[in-house]
């Protein structure tokens, strides 16, 4: 397909070393810097209810930043995708609404498992906008015509479907931790970590020269600190290691912010 054939939009962005604008990952790196500091708080007794708005003010920018980035992108990964992401991310604001306002942790857990499964089911419509544009531009490919159909989604379908997979494995791990404090939903929610932590990995490890080696180490280390409690509560559930969940929740946060600071500085330093 020549440069001519695509949209102005389309030409911007495939242009672009990172593909996110600078609003986005300055919004996201401020919202996961608030959710980072916010959970360990909470472990502060005099400070537990302001911990918990301050992860809900992370929250609220991280899905603002997440709607900014995927509402114009219907042209990569379909409409339906970007229709169920924002539905998902919307949803897991509301959970951690629900959390400062000290609703149950059951009713979190439903709230939180449906947004996981919600997300995951877009990433799988990510994948399969992708197997469609394969197809369709191998048919056009042996048909000789020219190439009408570009592969318009970057990331590969082992980090789409390792996302996917690992977000509904955790969703339904949430929803049995609600009646079942055992390992079964624990081994679910670890199942589902690891998946999303893989997804994150493989699709990021490749941006090294994109957005350095700081970012792309601190991006790798934050997903395993988030999958490493789930992993530990299904060894032995009967200790749900709080200190340690917020903790390591709080540092995979930072760490994340930090992924995201430095993108953001390349980005305002390099797609001009």
């Amino acid at each position: 397909m020549t440069e001519t054939e695509l949209t102005s939009q389309e030409q911007r962005f495939e242009s672009e070393h990172i593909h996110a604008s600078p609003r986005v990952l300055l919004l996201a790196a401020i919202g996961l810097v608030f959710y980072g500091v916010g959970n360990p708080l909470r472990l502060v007794g005099q400070f537990s209810q302001v911990g918990a708005l301050i992860a809900f003010v992370g929250t609220l920018l991280l899905v603002i930043a997440i709607v900014l980035h995927v509402e114009h992108l219907s042209f990569r990964i379909g409409r339906s995708a970007v229709v169920l992401i924002i539905g998902a991310a919307i949803l897991n604001c509301v959970g951690s609404l629900m959390i400062a306002a000290k609703v149950s942790n059951q009713d979190v857990l439903w709230v939180a498992g449906a947004s996981y499964v919600l997300g995951g089911v877009g990433v799988a419509l990510v994948a399969v906008h992708k197997e469609i544009q394969m197809k369709a531009t191998i048919a056009d490919y042996a048909a000789g015509v020219p190439w009408k159909v570009r592969v318009t989604v970057h990331a590969s379908f082992l980090s789409l479907i390792a996302g996917a997979l690992g977000l509904v494995f955790w969703g339904f791990g949430d929803f049995g931790l609600t009646s079942d404090s055992g390992s079964g939903p624990w081994v679910l929610c670890s199942v589902g970590a690891v998946l999303v932590s893989i997804g994150v990995i493989s699709h990021v490890e490749h941006l090294v020269p994109r957005i350095g080696p700081v970012a792309v180490g601190a991006a790798i280390v934050a997903p395993l600190l988030w999958a490493a409690i789930p992993c530990l509560n299904a060894i032995d559930p009967s200790n749900t290691r709080l200190t340690y969940y917020r903790v390591f929740l709080g540092i995979g946060s930072l760490l994340a912010a930090l992924a995201c600071a430095i993108a953001w500085r390349k980005k305002i330093t390099t797609d001009r």
